[in-house]
């Protein structure tokens, strides 16, 4: 299987020859030499924070755990990742057993307020009730799980990520039922990378805008070519995902805007299945900034995302159609990223006839990653014509990218060791050369921060620095401030 994250020339043993398997890890555990350390938040950040700790692993020692049961299990709400340390991280000295487990579930929020509060969450279990899933072990890649793990313990988590800065959480529109505000200002936060977010459609309606834009001829199959992606505007995406959009013979004001009757006869009478994430999430976030401007206007000011729930404390929920190829507007709301891909490239691409969907995500996620024959089912388009692609976004072409954060409690992280391990993945793993070490797939939908790298931009000759460093960045942790060019 292909390496995507370490080269194999680069894979020195050190330590132990065999992996952190469940049942050393319950050894080590017994014993009191493993150090485990939790997390939750910000599912954009996963693969991110997953290539980051394997970077630090010896490989032979290197597992990886998803939720779920059986050979395939889906990885959608919790990951795990363990080792023996290759260096030394924090305090922690070479040879160190490590567990690393990360929440998915209910997005960024999860990062924010349950930290700041001391409020415990489920967190996946990793330990001798893990089964293996028949990949390899050791594992040489952070999305082929080795092992399938199916329960949760309730616990503190250590830290939290989130795609934007902890107080955009406490606003209405991001801020999940009861709705009850929490003082960030308790937490120490700080931006570690930046993301990369983008629009993203079923294939079925991929092709049709391809047909449409004239990238490929009538009737013609999908063409991966990237100068072949087509574009779709920003008022046509906040039109779709605030509820403005519908199929209707009546109203003409749905999917013909975009593919012409030329291309699908039966245009009008589609519906405009929406596929978005649920309150508190991160990727969430940061579209009702750029998009509706909610979470930073007030008032008529802003417009509300489709989906959302009604009343001060969201108590009232909507109820939608079902994802359909025709009707009128329907939406599914998702707990992670996975559960968007699963509505665009599963449900809707699966239905009979043409569906349409359309949806949000971080460019982190890819629909066919590298080294597999995995489709997703659905792809990215470009946004008034310019693609959600690192070279456009870390020189300002791009603009539709936010400061992700990590976080955790002033005063209820009294473990210095945790603290210093955390510490070491803030300040290390949104680095230029951190980044080029991850894979391949996450490296489209990361770049390091301005403040991540001295002197100017245009100075900069270092061909990895060049690769990944943004000369772009919004005010310290202020999503609602324009993106501006600062090196």
């Amino acid at each position: 299987m292909k390496t995507r994250l370490i080269a194999l020339a680069a894979m020195a043993a050190v330590g132990s020859a065999h992996a952190l398997s469940p049942a050393q890890i319950d050894a080590a555990r017994t014993a009191g030499t493993l150090k485990e350390v939790y997390m939750a938040g910000g599912s954009a950040q996963r693969l991110f924070v997953g290539a980051w700790f394997q970077a630090q692993c010896n490989p032979s020692t290197f597992d990886v755990f998803f939720n779920g049961t059986g050979a395939a299990p889906s990885g959608s709400n919790y990951r795990a990742y363990s080792c023996n340390l290759k260096k030394k991280v924090g305090n922690w000295v070479v040879g160190t057993p490590v567990l690393f487990v990360k929440r998915d579930a209910g997005g960024s929020f999860q990062g924010v307020n349950p930290i700041a509060t001391a409020t415990p969450q489920d967190l996946m279990a990793v330990n001798g009730t893990c089964t293996a899933t028949g990949n390899a072990s050791p594992a040489t890649d952070i999305l082929v799980p080795s092992f399938a793990c199916n329960n949760t313990v309730s616990r503190l988590a250590d830290a939290g990520v989130s795609d934007v800065e902890p107080a955009l959480f406490q606003k209405p529109v991001n801020l999940p039922a009861p709705q009850v505000k929490v003082d960030t200002t308790t937490l120490d936060s700080k931006a570690f990378n930046q993301t990369i977010m983008g629009v993203v459609v079923n294939k079925k309606l991929y092709r049709a805008l391809q047909e449409a834009q004239g990238l490929i001829a009538a009737g013609g199959v999908i063409d991966e070519a990237p100068n072949k992606m087509p574009t779709l505007s920003r008022t046509f995406v906040a039109s779709a995902m605030s509820g403005q959009l519908t199929g209707s013979t009546a109203d003409k004001r749905g999917w013909n805007i975009v593919v012409p009757a030329s291309v699908d006869a039966a245009v009008l009478g589609k519906q405009v299945n929406v596929c978005r994430r649920n309150i508190g999430s991160g990727t969430q976030a940061s579209f009702n900034v750029e998009l509706l401007n909610a979470g930073c206007g007030t008032g008529t000011a802003t417009y509300a995302p489709v989906g959302q729930t009604v009343g001060t404390d969201n108590s009232t929920v909507v109820a939608s159609p079902a994802l359909a190829e025709t009707g009128t507007l329907a939406w599914n709301l998702g707990s992670g990223s996975g559960a968007v891909e699963t509505c665009l490239g599963t449900t809707v691409e699966g239905l009979p006839g043409t569906a349409y969907a359309i949806g949000m995500l971080s460019r982190e996620n890819t629909p066919t990653p590298t080294g597999t024959s995995t489709d997703k089912g659905y792809r990215f388009v470009k946004l008034d014509g310019v693609s959600p692609a690192r070279d456009s976004a870390k020189v300002g072409n791009y603009k539709f990218v936010y400061n992700a954060t990590m976080q955790w409690s002033k005063t209820t992280l009294t473990d210095a060791d945790v603290k210093a391990f955390l510490t070491a993945l803030r300040a290390n793993g949104g680095k230029a050369a951190q980044l080029n070490v991850a894979d391949v797939d996450t490296q489209q939908g990361v770049m390091a921060a301005p403040a991540s790298y001295t002197g100017a931009y245009e100075d900069q000759t270092d061909p990895v620095t060049l690769k990944f460093a943004s000369r772009m960045d919004r005010n310290i942790a202020a999503s609602c401030s324009p993106m501006r060019i600062v090196k």
